[in-house]
């Protein structure tokens, strides 16, 4: 098994990056109105990033660098048909490598309440860092955060 994490940019892989999210985090959960064209996809300190097993798309994720050596882990999904086999780690773990790179040294994390116990076993603690986040899809989050040190 060979991960890759890559920075979406060609047309096939925003279509991967899109397909998993919608599919995952939208329409698995009842929930409408994705959009594919969001501005925060496309901000200059915001990455979409694919994650892809033996150069099949199956997890997606986005970083986005908020300043002051912190970075928020956001929309995290892993295709359904390959969930509870590890792939969340491998995903969380090259997320990790990838933000040290741009010297990010904490992650936060808006986590569903279902994601709490892996976050936690990853290394991730509960602590409120932004309550305002905690609006729209996010209003029954728990916030974590980890030190990359």
């Amino acid at each position: 098994m060979r991960y890759e994490l890559i920075e979406v940019q060609s047309p096939d892989e925003w279509k991967a990056y899109h397909f998993l999210r919608r599919t995952v985090l939208w329409e698995a959960k009842g929930r409408l109105n994705y959009n594919e064209s969001h501005p925060d996809e496309h901000l200059n300190a915001n990455h979409p990033l694919l994650l892809k097993l033996d150069e099949r798309p199956i997890g997606t994720v986005r970083l986005d660098e908020i300043g002051g050596g912190s970075g928020v882990v956001r929309l995290v999904s892993i295709a359904p048909d390959v969930q509870r086999s590890g792939h969340g780690q491998a995903l969380s773990s090259l997320t990790e490598d990838f933000a040290r790179r741009f010297g990010i040294a904490t992650l936060l994390v808006n986590a569903a309440p279902d994601a709490v116990g892996f976050y936690e076993k990853m290394g991730w603690k509960k602590e409120m860092w932004d309550e305002s986040e905690l609006r729209g899809l996010a209003s029954d989050c728990i916030q974590m955060m980890k030190n990359l040190r």
